[in-house]
């Protein structure tokens, strides 16, 4: 099929004969037709450009949408990686406490023992002590006692 263009339109010319159409309004419709062939090509190239022009917006949104969706991937990998190490962090000082617990138990233990240890020598020290003074106190009686009966012989004689 060939193309026409509003210039061949209007440069179209027709035969005259005897019974042909009036040629002023073959003219008319002539001219007529190559300005709405001319306005209809140029809506056409209007068109042409806007739908390019979406197109671009649409490439642009497109890859726009592409980079978003790349980069709440990522956050939320990332989200997740720190939840992850968050999680082993706790993990780690929950296990430093209860091992610095079971320390403090043991020592605590350990000094309780030894304070135990000292109090029952302590009072096994109070108990020797006590039975030493009870028989240094049991010697100086019967000293005692053996002068005050010598002084008192003594003073009869």
């Amino acid at each position: 099929m060939m193309s026409i263009t509003p210039i061949d339109i209007l440069h179209t010319q027709f035969k005259t004969t005897l019974r042909g159409y009036s040629k002023g309004q073959v003219d008319e419709f002539v001219r007529s037709a190559g300005e709405a062939l001319e306005s209809a090509l140029l809506e056409k190239c209007e068109l042409l450009r806007k739908i390019d022009q979406l197109q671009e917006d649409v490439d642009r949104v497109r890859k726009i949408e592409s980079t978003m969706t790349e980069a709440l991937t990522l956050a939320q990998k990332s989200a997740d990686e720190v939840r992850a190490a968050a999680h082993k962090q706790a993990e780690a000082i929950l296990q430093e406490a209860e091992l610095a617990r079971v320390r403090m138990t043991v020592d605590a233990q350990k000094e309780a023992d030894k304070y135990r240890a000292d109090v029952e020598l302590l009072q096994a020290t109070k108990a020797r002590f006590e039975s030493e003074f009870r028989a240094m106190l049991d010697v100086y009686h019967d000293w005692l006692d053996k002068r005050g009966s010598d002084i008192v012989r003594s003073e009869v004689a």
